[in-house]
């Protein structure tokens, strides 16, 4: 079993184990994220950020070892892989730039949405609902 398939095996396993409790993790990491709760809501997106950027990571490192072996075998080899790595790196770096990207604008989206709730709650005043 490869490295790849061990790790996602291992999350559809977490996956299917709580399942059951799907409901009632929905209500509480709210994808709507609430705005009475900014400070759980940034938790949530850049939960959901670190997440993506290891997943995403974890592909991206599995395709580059696999563009190594078809490079020749050792000395003859180096610059063959030195090339690959570097391939791979610059579109690593623009890959994660873009998940970045994306969850400062969901970051920007949920603030602009709850600005007058997160006010009053950074101020330690309780939104009237």
């Amino acid at each position: 079993m490869t490295g790849r398939t061990r790790v996602y095996s291992y999350l559809l396993g977490i996956l299917l184990a709580v399942s059951p409790l799907a409901p009632t993790f929905a209500r509480a990491a709210d994808p709507e994220l609430d705005c009475d709760r900014p400070a759980e809501a940034r938790a949530y997106i850049a939960l959901l950020r670190l997440a993506e950027i290891e997943g995403a990571e974890d592909i991206h490192r599995a395709a580059m070892w696999d563009a190594f072996g078809r490079c020749p075998g050792g000395d003859g080899g180096t610059p063959c892989r030195a090339g690959e790595r570097r391939r791979f790196e610059a579109q690593w770096e623009v890959q994660r730039r873009a998940i970045e990207d994306k969850y400062r604008d969901v970051q920007a989206a949920y603030e602009a949405r709850c600005r007058s709730s997160i006010s009053a709650t950074d101020r330690g005043v309780k939104a009237a609902s």
